[in-house]
């Protein structure tokens, strides 16, 4: 045991020194000589020379320590290895996960950029349809109103019509009387009142009528008689052709208003609609645009922990590979000395028995 802890207290003096594969045993020895540790140790070992303990038995020990150092190299290999593995997996996991994050903040970027601009078209386009909507409704209200006018128009317009054929009827069959020979005085009050509805009308159509009629008041001849009569007949007539163009205008401007409202109807249905369509819209889009700038919030915040993963990944696999380079450097290191040593204690054992007696004359 005892043997075993001075080969290893060499192999550990002997690595704390700088050595070169050109230095011969003597300055291998020499540069050992000079750490206050290695001066003991050479101590001991020229000490185990002296009382003639077999070199044998020291290389066996050097031997069992190269190996040693050979095993753990491998185990170390194996660990850095599977570290490696592991942590490019990670790497690569993380990778992954930083490129789906930065790919879903562009998407919600998006989103969100064609939502809003989708938003301000909306509210755009709701405001025109409410003004077209409000410009319908007034184009309808002054049509339906035209309309209603038109119709009372035609109204008493006909009625007008109604009573002068009325009073025209009548007075034909008071000139049939007075022409069958009835007194004038028998037909008089008849006569006035008939003569003063005509006069009321203030129809230049009448005026010849109402000449007509004044001066049979005064004068009753059958050539007058005949000549009101056919005179009556004409205004008559006149006034049935009258009345049935206003009636036609009626119901042409009836059949307008028809189609025209229902147009109007049908345009605010749509205008309508389409608001409601668009209000509908509008309210989904700040609910879009609320969700995607949350998620984006999320997806940032998720991007940067990642980011943060990756980088105290990359800063470990960097010290752990740090690490093994300086533990593979220092086994090497180890490795060299003991080859050295080896080569110290077999073939040149000469060399550093002259150099042990020499430090021993000189200490």
């Amino acid at each position: 045991m005892a043997r075993s802890l001075t080969i290893l207290a060499i192999v550990i003096a002997v690595a704390t020194a700088r050595l070169t594969k050109s230095e011969s045993p003597k300055e291998i020895l020499a540069q050992v000589n000079k750490d206050s540790f290695g001066n003991s140790i050479l101590s001991v070992l020229q000490l185990q020379l002296a009382t003639g303990g077999p070199v044998g038995e020291i290389q066996i020990l050097l031997n069992n320590i190269a190996s040693q150092l050979n095993g753990d190299q491998k185990k170390a290999d194996k660990v850095h290895e599977s570290d490696t593995v592991a942590f490019e997996k990670i790497i690569a996991d993380l990778e992954q996960e930083i490129a789906y994050h930065q790919s879903q903040i562009v998407s919600l970027s998006n989103l969100r950029d064609s939502t809003t601009e989708a938003l301000g078209e909306a509210e755009v386009e709701v405001r025109v349809v409410t003004s077209d909507i409000a410009n319908n409704e007034k184009s309808f209200a002054d049509e339906s109103a035209t309309r209603q006018s038109q119709h009372e128009t035609w109204v008493r317009k006909d009625a007008e019509h109604v009573d002068q054929m009325d009073a025209i009827d009548e007075a034909s069959k008071i000139v049939q009387h007075l022409q069958a020979g009835v007194a004038f005085a028998q037909l008089k009050s008849r006569f006035e009142k008939v003569q003063a509805k005509l006069m009321e009308s203030k129809h230049a159509l009448f005026k010849p009528l109402i000449n007509a009629l004044t001066q049979l008041a005064s004068k009753v001849d059958n050539k007058s008689i005949i000549k009101i009569l056919e005179l009556l007949a004409q205004i008559r007539q006149q006034l049935v052709a009258s009345r049935a163009s206003l009636l036609a205008t009626e119901e042409r401007q009836a059949a307008n208003w028809e189609v025209q409202s229902s147009h109007l109807q049908e345009e605010h249905k749509r205008l309508v609609e389409r608001k409601a369509f668009l209000e509908n819209s509008i309210v989904q889009f700040k609910v879009t645009i609320q969700e995607a700038v949350e998620d984006l919030e999320d997806q940032t915040l998720f991007l940067e922990d990642a980011e943060d993963s990756l980088a105290i990944q990359q800063r470990w696999a960097a010290e752990q590979e740090a690490q093994y380079e300086a533990q593979t450097f220092e086994r090497e290191q180890q490795l060299e000395v003991v080859e050295r040593l080896q080569e110290v204690l077999t073939q040149k054992l000469s060399a550093a028995s002259e150099f042990l007696q020499v430090r021993e004359e000189v200490f």
